[in-house]
């Protein structure tokens, strides 16, 4: 399942399939999905998270992946987004936040913690990151950490459209010299 990490604001708890609803309730939303990768379907079908959690939730408890729901310390449990740390595939790292929780430095506290869980916990050298170019938030985020923009490449599909595809490395050593002026700069 993986651990749950605490922030300043924040819970990072492992998803599960109480989850679900919530997403559903979301998902529908173009400004939650845009950036999204096109695996994400749209319009999003009306058992989409059902279908989500049942592809996710058997790579989690294979030990493939960790997936958290971001939720508010001071809050009632409800998810407010998610972040994800992959130890397969091309990418690592990916997150969304509900649109009316932007803004608040929430995924600045989510993405340093999972920074932190993968790079002291889990012991991986470097993360491999990406996003659609146009997502500034995300790339401001990865910018931020220490992360440097290695590739781009054209014409990648993404929920919104097609974009370029920003593609970030972070190495542990990056992470660590730039942690707490990431922290202090979102």
């Amino acid at each position: 399942m993986g651990p749950i990490l605490k922030t300043e604001r924040l819970v990072l708890r492992p998803l599960c399939r109480d989850d679900g609803p919530r997403i559903q309730a979301v998902f529908p939303n173009i400004e939650v999905t845009r950036y999204l990768a096109a695996a994400v379907p749209w319009p999003y079908p009306e058992t989409g998270a059902e279908d989500f959690l049942n592809f996710v939730l058997p790579e989690v408890e294979a030990g493939k992946r960790f997936l958290w729901a971001i939720t508010e310390k001071d809050g009632n449990g409800e998810l407010i987004g998610l972040i994800d740390l992959a130890l397969e595939g091309p990418f690592h790292r990916g997150f969304w936040l509900i649109p009316e929780h932007h803004r608040k430095g929430y995924m600045t506290e989510a993405v340093a913690a999972v920074n932190d869980f993968a790079f002291e916990v889990v012991g991986l050298p470097k993360l491999r990151l990406s996003n659609a170019e146009p997502n500034v938030g995300s790339s401001k985020l990865k910018s931020n950490s220490g992360a440097e923009r290695v590739e781009v490449i054209e014409d990648v599909a993404f929920v919104g459209g097609r974009f370029r595809e920003e593609v970030w490395e972070l190495t542990a050593d990056q992470w660590r010299r730039n942690r707490i002026r990431f922290l202090n700069r979102n």
